[in-house]
């Protein structure tokens, strides 16, 4: 539920809600990659890296539909995402992180939302 409200907390401004999403999901394939390869031993290497690899795969399509959306969300708006964007947003992060096995790193990139959930109290 967090992730999802993450998203739609800046919703009404052109293309933050997509401009977010593609930045947060840059940064979870980015940070899919580099954990492909750890440099620590650990004991099932083939099972780290297959839930770093879903999670790979959930994200590359989401970016490039993120990046698609984000052309005609961006000022001037054609296309208003409203809160069906934005819970399917969060429920892919949620997802990925879940079943990636990294939820804690996820609320590292969601830091800009909880900043603004504190300062909005």
């Amino acid at each position: 539920i967090f992730c999802s409200n993450a998203i739609n907390i800046y919703a009404g401004i052109n293309g933050l809600e997509a401009g977010q999403s593609l930045v947060i999901a840059c940064f979870i394939i980015a940070h899919n990659s580099i954990e492909l390869h750890p440099s620590r031993d650990v004991e099932s290497l083939d099972v780290l890296r297959s839930h770093h690899l879903f999670s790979i795969e959930l994200m590359l399509p989401f970016a490039a539909v993120t990046l698609a959306l984000l052309w005609h969300n961006a000022f001037p708006s054609r296309v208003f995402v409203g809160d069906t964007f934005c819970y399917f947003a969060g429920m892919t992060f949620a997802v990925g992180a879940i079943l990636g096995h990294y939820p804690e790193t996820l609320l590292v990139f969601f830091i800009p939302q909880l900043i603004n959930f504190v300062y909005s109290l």
